[in-house]
């Protein structure tokens, strides 16, 4: 079996890191031949989140970023047919060659992670709203011409059910080899409440403002963001930030106490599915996250993590956590053993080879 898969990113991106780059060695032990053509390569993936800071890079980025993006679809639709499947990373394909490859090769999955398929979205500039607009029309050309797809939520399912009737639900998945159970440490006096993201996800951080610095008034605590810009702050808050790197992140995972996941409540949020979730359950971390999506899906409130809808929920529920270290515990331990049945690395490999079998 020979399989193509076209990444949207290199391994600097946790999207593909996870969606891609982890199934290789799997695969290749079980006979896959396979071949990765990457859509962003790093030098592009760094200019945008430069970008971040500097928004006149955009002006630079998306052109770039678009004829990459052409000259690697050409070169895919050359050698297409010399493989069994074609596996595609989000919506990548520029207009127009989404047909001309499924005239190629049939045998195309596509997976996809957010809801894209929001046709109206409300970006924060033009470019943003512009952004959004290109990505839906893309997924709904790419969705079309898919004959398996592949998806992260019940949401995003029933999305891609009005034009794909072969869908499954591959959430993750997460290696707990690699995501080991951590030990609960508090750094003298102080609990460390933790999250890890990017640039362009910490806005979600302010829906939690007011809970956190009622939450700070009340105890002793550490506000510590993985992936957030050096000057990020929440005033009232001991807020401590730290890169991002695959070399150190699970270092700084294993520091927190408690992990948390705020999010606002609309249509975009409601097809996440939180990785970072994944990451803080197969370490073991308890988290409270917001009562929306795929958060609904797999924390069982009180049991293997906490939910919460308003300012109240969030301050009483990390008090809980704060105040006892035996409740830490234990929904820490019944959170790893939800990510063990459901969402392991192994497990959901054999899931994807199943797959692939399934469209030869």
């Amino acid at each position: 079996m020979k399989v193509l898969f076209l990444a949207a990113y290199s391994t600097m991106a946790a999207a593909s890191r996870i969606k891609v780059y982890q199934f290789l060695p799997f695969l290749e032990k079980r006979g896959v031949q396979c071949r990765v053509v990457c859509f962003t390569p790093s030098f592009v993936h760094r200019l945008r989140l430069i970008s971040v800071s500097n928004k006149a890079l955009l002006l630079v980025y998306y052109p770039l970023s678009y004829v990459v993006k052409l000259c690697k679809i050409c070169r895919v639709i050359i050698i297409a047919k010399r493989f069994d499947i074609i596996y595609i990373q989000e919506p990548i394909i520029p207009f127009g060659f989404a047909k001309l490859l499924q005239l190629v090769n049939k045998n195309i999955i596509f997976q996809f992670t957010d809801a894209v398929f929001i046709a109206d979205q409300k970006g924060e500039n033009l470019f943003e709203r512009l952004r959004l607009r290109i990505l839906y029309n893309i997924w709904k050309r790419t969705v079309a011409i898919a004959k398996h797809c592949l998806v992260e939520t019940q949401y995003n399912k029933a999305a891609v059910l009005k034009y794909c009737s072969n869908v499954d639900i591959l959430t993750g998945p997460i290696d707990t080899d690699r995501y080991f159970v951590r030990e609960d440490k508090k750094e003298g006096d102080y609990i460390v409440i933790g999250w890890t993201g990017s640039f362009f996800t910490t806005k979600y951080l302010y829906e939690i403002k007011d809970a956190l610095q009622e939450v700070s008034r009340k105890h002793n605590i550490i506000l510590r963001v993985i992936g957030a810009r050096s000057d990020f702050n929440i005033e009232g808050v001991n807020c401590q930030t730290k890169d991002w790197s695959i070399d150190t992140e699970r270092m700084w995972l294993s520091t927190f106490n408690i992990g948390i996941v705020p999010l606002t409540d609309d249509e975009w949020t409601k097809g996440k599915a939180s990785y970072k979730l994944l990451q803080y359950m197969s370490m073991g971390i308890p988290s409270v996250a917001s009562f929306v999506g795929f958060n609904k899906e797999i924390i069982k409130d009180g049991v293997n993590g906490f939910l919460a809808t308003t300012k109240e929920a969030w301050v009483k529920k990390l008090s809980l956590l704060i105040e006892s270290e035996a409740v830490r515990m234990q929904i820490g331990k019944e959170a790893r053993f939800t990510i063990e049945e459901k969402y392991a690395l192994n497990k959901v490999e054999e899931k994807l080879f199943n797959v692939f079998k399934k469209v030869i």
